[in-house]
């Protein structure tokens, strides 16, 4: 039975927000420095990832400017009102099936897509979601604003961007699920708000538990001794606040009346400190008691959009596919909105249902760093980049590589080597081996797009170090669990100086 029948036949519990991760996920396409060879192999020859037509500079310098293609959109801007084009998004997609499919309409149609459609998958009781988020404006702040999401202006339930309308669970619970802009909108160092931006700022595993928990522990059905110590210490102001007050737990309790016949799901206490163990901007989304669990711990960090290669940059680059996944394993943005919809339990919608929001992606760009270094270290670190080998696996328009390495080559983390095949026996478990074809899953890690850098607050493929650890400026965390790990990429470190390392973070802080 493949894994769209496993949630048919009501296998996934309603708190199936592996949609909220589908846009983040360790198959979905992570973008920032930290996945190069650790001793960059000098017969690679690598080329490189452009979403605009290829031209002679392309090919040889990988930070070559795009054209723009935002037909004037505003993707980047303090206004958040600009940001969503001051209601112009509204009936966009109803123009757009009405036939006014010109390329603005288009792309307007696309970026409401980004931010309000759900494609009707799976997702969470609203009564629990707009409880959760009116009542905590000192625990989780209004639209989830203290876990790192952004309040949408027009919402009056105070819902965060990224949350819309889907199917109602067993035909009859309304339900909320996570849009792309849930984990890919998000606000720059400088305050501005940027569509395509990873919003490491999301403390996704706090919010799932505290979906999870509120209404358990909060409410007495279960005793908090019943679950993990530090998934309860990441939600113990909620449940504090709960039980300081017997108002609001009454009205807690009244809001939940509805979905007394909706089965909760569970998880169990190890389950529950793998989430807990999640920083900010980072999360598993193939993990119990979501739909597909593969049975392997897999942190991945959520990812800028910017700059993804069409199909025409694809061949001229020699590249096998568009590499969107940290793992290499998904060829296009296409295949990869297919797989949202797989996970999040619906049949995919069409190609065409899909091609505002592709074209509307296709079109993000990174933002320029407002601050950027000293022109005359950013050449050192030109120069570096070339002659200590970055560009034999950052070579390609905006930095990426076109191949998938080995664990063996970069020294990472290796659970990702794992992701939904256990055994790495080539074939995907948990009922998606009718979804995953022999031979896509590569096992490795490729070398990411850098541009944007300068807006990232973590990187390698798990999330697990900031920018200066990286390069070793400062020491590295000391984790050992397996997944969390923060070793290996040491070519940013070994046979380096300070002042060279210095030079190469300012080279790429510059993009």
């Amino acid at each position: 039975m493949n894994a769209l029948k496993l949630i048919r036949h009501g296998l996934a519990p309603w708190l199936a927000v592996v949609v909220a991760a589908a846009c983040a996920a360790p198959s979905g396409d992570r973008e920032e420095l930290g996945a190069g060879a650790q001793k960059p192999p000098g017969e690679l020859a690598v080329a490189g990832d452009a979403s605009a037509t290829p031209d002679a500079a392309g090919a040889t310098d990988p930070f070559a400017p795009q054209p723009d293609e935002s037909e004037g959109l505003t993707n980047v801007a303090a206004d958040l009102d600009a940001i969503l084009e001051h209601g112009a998004l509204k009936g966009a997609c109803d123009r757009y099936r009405a036939g006014q499919v010109d390329r603005k309409t288009t792309l307007l149609c696309g970026k409401w897509m980004y931010f309000y459609e759900s494609f009707g998958t799976s997702g969470v009781p609203s009564a629990i979601l707009k409880f959760l988020a009116q009542n905590f404006p000192d625990e989780l702040g209004y639209g989830f604003e203290k876990l790192g999401m952004i309040l949408d202006p027009s919402s009056p339930d105070k819902l965060p961007l990224g949350l819309a309308p889907t199917a109602p669970l067993e035909g009859k619970f309304e339900s909320l699920a996570f849009t792309c802009a849930s984990c890919h909108f998000g606000r720059l160092p400088d305050g501005r708000y940027a569509v395509g931006a990873p919003n490491h700022d999301y403390d996704y595993g706090r919010h799932i538990l505290s979906i999870s928990l509120a209404p358990s522990v909060g409410l007495g059905r279960s005793k908090a001794a019943d679950h993990d110590a530090s998934a309860i210490a990441k939600v113990q102001p909620v449940l504090d606040k709960i039980a300081g007050s017997l108002t609001l737990k009454a009205k807690f309790g009244l809001a939940l009346l509805p979905l007394a016949s909706l089965k909760q799901p569970g998880m169990s206490p190890e389950v529950e400190r793998q989430y807990a163990s999640w920083g900010p901007g980072t999360l598993d989304f193939v993990i119990a008691p979501l739909p597909i669990d593969d049975g392997v711990h897999v942190v991945g960090k959520m990812m800028g959009l910017w700059g993804i290669p069409r199909e025409a940059e694809i061949k001229s680059s020699g590249m096998a596919d568009a590499m969107l996944a940290w793992t290499g394993d998904t060829g296009s943005l296409e295949e990869f909105l297919r797989g949202f919809a797989i996970f999040g339990g619906v049949t995919p919608p069409t190609p065409q249902t899909f091609k505002p929001l592709v074209e509307y992606v296709h079109s993000l760009r990174a933002p320029a760093n407002p601050a950027p270094p000293a022109p005359a270290l950013v050449a050192e670190g030109q120069s570096l980049f070339a002659s200590k080998g970055c560009a034999t696996c950052h070579d390609g328009p905006r930095g990426s590589g076109k191949r998938v390495f080995s664990f063996d080559e970069i020294g990472t983390d290796r659970a990702l080597a794992k992701w939904i095949d256990p055994t790495t026996s080539g074939a995907a478990c948990c009922g998606l081996s009718s979804e995953v074809p022999p031979g896509m899953l590569k096992h490795g890690v490729k070398s990411p797009r850098l541009v944007g850098t300068w807006a990232l607050r973590r990187f390698l493929h798990n999330g697990s170090v900031s920018l200066d650890e990286l390069f070793c400026l400062k020491d590295r965390p000391k984790v050992q669990e397996e997944s969390l790990r923060a070793e290996g990429h040491a070519f940013t470190c070994d046979g380096l100086t300070k002042v060279e390392r210095e030079a190469l973070k300012a080279y790429v802080l510059a993009h």
